[in-house]
């Protein structure tokens, strides 16, 4: 059976990033990433937490990156967003046309439109830390480009 999308793609303005289980909630549900921690961990309390992955709804947008709001399951609410850029520090400087904005872009980064709290650093540090699983990487490229397919 296929992903049905929630919500009407035209819903979202052109260049919001929509959550991945607006689009493909059966995929989302089978996928998003959830790390336990059994103890503190990068000061963050023993808990569930799910790696909730949102994409650029841009149809002409190719930015080639994530953001991933860290939610914990005990209070169901997002400590902090990281956004992720996979390609090139070169891709991200062409892409958007400014050097500096490029480099920012590039990696792993605390997202400046998203939720940040006390927590927003200690998130970084575990979605480093889940980035260094080369297959995880691959599943969000897999996940962006089903989610543009879609657009």
């Amino acid at each position: 059976m296929k992903d049905k999308s929630r919500r009407n793609k035209s819903d979202f303005p052109p260049g919001a990033f929509v959550p991945l289980y607006e689009f493909l909630p059966d995929l989302a549900e089978r996928e998003t990433r959830k790390v336990v921690l059994l103890q503190e961990t990068y000061g963050l309390p023993a808990d569930l937490y799910f790696l909730m992955e949102s994409y650029c709804a841009g149809k002409d947008c190719d930015c080639r990156k994530v953001m991933i709001n860290v939610i914990s399951d005990k209070t169901s609410k997002i400590l902090g967003t990281v956004g992720f850029g996979w390609e090139s520090e070169e891709f991200y400087i062409e892409w958007m046309g400014d050097e500096e904005l490029g480099r920012q872009a590039t990696g792993t980064y605390l997202e400046l439109g998203g939720t940040q709290t006390e927590h927003s650093n200690k998130c970084l540090e575990l979605v480093n830390n889940s980035l260094r699983d080369p297959h995880y990487i691959d599943l969000l490229k897999k996940h962006y480009k089903s989610f543009k397919k879609l657009l």
